[in-house]
């Protein structure tokens, strides 16, 4: 509980102090992207529990991000379980929040974020959903309009001792 806990204020303490960094930060000065408010993208991911990596619940799933450097902005992300498809269950995660860009570099965007959680699973049995919080951070790679995301978000679920954790890769494309 104690390093969980260190992780949150970590990672809350960052987000106030981008926030009173902002007048140092730049937006992206790319023309290309500098009028595009958004980042769409699809995405891969690694599901784990406790320090446990779950491979067999790979994830596939699409997110939209508003990119405004230094400002506050909406997140959002929905995915599946393809693997889950194959035993007649379908299950589908959702993520909602707000995210705070820093422009690193006209290249490199980082993008710590918090929200609210949801997954949901439906087969023959019936079907369920738990809500939750999430914290997490990703990473923004540059060429021109398109983008390479890299990330990891915590997931706590109230019946659940630890938290869910997830490691994304994807593409992104500037809209």
């Amino acid at each position: 509980m104690f390093r969980q806990t260190s992780v949150l204020s970590a990672f809350v303490c960052t987000l106030f102090l981008g926030v009173a960094n902002a007048d140092a930060q730049r937006p992206l000065a790319d023309s290309s992207t500098a009028a595009r408010n958004w980042l769409v993208g699809a995405s891969v991911g690694l599901p784990g529990y406790e320090r446990a990596p779950v491979p067999e619940l790979f994830t596939i799933g699409i997110n939209a991000t508003q990119m405004r450097p230094a400002r506050l902005g909406a997140d959002f992300a929905i995915g599946t379980m393809p693997r889950a498809l194959a035993f007649g269950a379908a299950v589908l995660g959702a993520r909602a929040g707000v995210v705070l860009p820093i422009a690193v570099t006209t290249d490199v965007l980082l993008l710590p974020s918090a929200g609210v959680s949801l997954v949901g699973g439906a087969g023959e049995g019936g079907g369920g959903a738990l809500g939750g919080f999430n914290v997490g951070g990703a990473a923004v790679f540059w060429t021109g309009d398109v983008g390479f995301r890299s990330g990891i978000t915590w997931h706590r679920f109230q019946d659940f001792r630890e938290s869910i954790w997830l490691v994304e890769i994807g593409i992104v494309r500037a809209r």
